[in-house]
């Protein structure tokens, strides 16, 4: 762990709660310390699973004028946009990254937990070089064959009720990632998560995700339903019926059968799937999608 923590604020996560908004780093001198006895260890093979913490970029990450954090009672320092007043330069972490590579007993150190993409392809950075640095490498030296990520879902409108960034981010990382990976030939590949029956998130929206995630070449295995979890936003638009901050009904599916339909989406490719997927596309004709699907 190099830090805990995470401003990302997504209305279905609990991090924040537990862990605070504000990201608390070690210093790198901590970090070595702690590699340097994994490495003493009698069944240490050279190989550490993951560096970092809740989201893994955002080491030593941390508002710029603390005054201003201190006073500031919004959710998520990265949604609707990037906060003016949150230092994202990578540096640091890139520094620390090489630190690790340069280790004697250490032949990989892989980055496995959750990962921002929306902190690395910022318009509004001012240090682009820097955030090209750490994609280049995070991607070189730090999978270890597949890396996880978690877009959440496709649809724009779905996307800004968890407050999470644009799909098109996703699709950036995701053609940086395949250009370095050629570049340096290397076999990896990157394994996206999906959430279905999130508030706000309906049938065709998840008709719409199979069409867009198969364009990219998915077959989806790792997926999840949406659970209600205390103490967040989505869990309480679940619950009521509508979002609290703005007093507007949200659809969320809740029974059974609704939440059954929404996530046989996923699984598109599943012969016992294709009938039902072919007939609901149909009755909303949605005959785009169908064909995007399966010809």
């Amino acid at each position: 762990n190099t830090h805990r923590g995470c401003f990302g604020g997504c209305s279905f996560c609990t991090i924040s709660a537990h862990q605070g908004k504000l990201v608390a780093s070690r210093s790198k001198a901590s970090v070595m310390k702690e590699v340097d006895e994994i490495a003493k260890m009698k069944d240490f093979k050279g190989y550490l699973s993951d560096i970092g913490g809740p989201s893994a970029n955002m080491y030593q990450m941390k508002g710029i004028d603390q005054k201003i954090c201190d006073r500031c009672a919004a959710p998520s320092c990265v949604f609707p946009k990037i906060c003016s007043n949150l230092d994202t330069d990578p540096s640091k972490m890139i520094d620390l990254y090489q630190e690790i590579n340069k280790h004697k007993a250490v032949k990989k150190a892989f980055v496995t937990s959750g990962l921002r993409y929306d902190l690395m392809f910022d318009e509004n950075s001012t240090h682009k070089k820097q955030d090209e640095a750490y994609v280049d490498q995070l991607i070189t030296h730090h999978v270890s064959g597949r890396l996880k990520v978690a877009p959440e879902h496709t649809e724009d409108h779905v996307l800004k009720l968890m407050r999470k960034p644009a799909f098109k981010y996703f699709q950036k990382f995701k053609e940086k990632f395949e250009e370095i990976s050629y570049k340096k030939g290397l076999r990896q590949e990157i394994i996206p998560y999906f959430i279905s029956s999130h508030p706000g998130s309906t049938a065709e929206d998840m008709a719409s995700l199979a069409a867009k995630t198969k364009k990219l070449g998915y077959k989806l295995e790792q997926v999840q339903d949406f659970t209600p979890t205390p103490m967040t936003l989505a869990t309480e638009i679940y619950y009521s019926g509508y979002h609290p901050y703005t007093g507007e009904k949200t659809f969320t599916a809740i029974h059974l059968d609704d939440k059954t339909k929404q996530r046989t989406f996923f699984f598109w490719y599943k012969p016992e799937n294709q009938n039902f997927i072919k007939n609901f596309l149909a009755s909303k004709k949605l005959f785009n999608i169908s064909k995007d699907l399966f010809g």
